[in-house]
């Protein structure tokens, strides 16, 4: 990603598909959010449909994510700042699925982590299962690592 980004919404599908106990298969379209942390109180002012940290048709909460305390900000900085990574006051985007109705299904958010140059210099993971377990996985970006970015874990 190479400059400023602003906040979104993508589109997509999502394919599951198990073999084993017995063959399983869930084709469905899907949207997610993105979203520029520093963006959230703005967007929550100018959108009528979408809300941060509020009920509305579309909502992000931000206990919804991170480490369910609501500053996702300062707990990507604490991430980072574990791995010795400095975001310098660069900014972070949000990728993940809002609240609909109030209703909320986070399997992945992904932080794009930007330096104050605007380069991309981490991208972080974050996996919450249907046990409600949360695991985060880091993954950071060399200065030269082109435009295409593939994670394995």
């Amino acid at each position: 990603m190479t400059g400023p980004v602003e906040s979104c919404l993508y589109f997509g599908a999502v394919m599951h598909q198990r073999l084993r106990p017995r063959r399983h298969r869930l084709d469905y379209r899907v949207f997610a959010l993105y979203v520029d942390l520093d963006e959230l109180p703005a967007l929550d002012r100018r959108l009528r449909w979408f809300s941060h940290n509020r009920f509305n048709l579309l909502s992000l909460r931000e206990t919804d994510h991170g480490d369910g305390q609501g500053d996702l900000r300062g707990w990507v900085g604490r991430e980072l700042a574990q791995a010795g990574i400095d975001l310098a006051g660069g900014r972070v985007g949000l990728l993940c699925y809002p609240r609909l109705f109030g209703y909320a299904f986070n399997p992945l958010a992904v932080y794009f982590c930007f330096d104050r140059t605007e380069a991309l210099v981490a991208v972080l993971y974050q996996v919450n299962n249907t046990f409600g377990d949360r695991h985060c996985y880091l993954a950071r970006i060399p200065r030269d690592g082109g435009s295409t970015l593939r994670h394995a874990c």
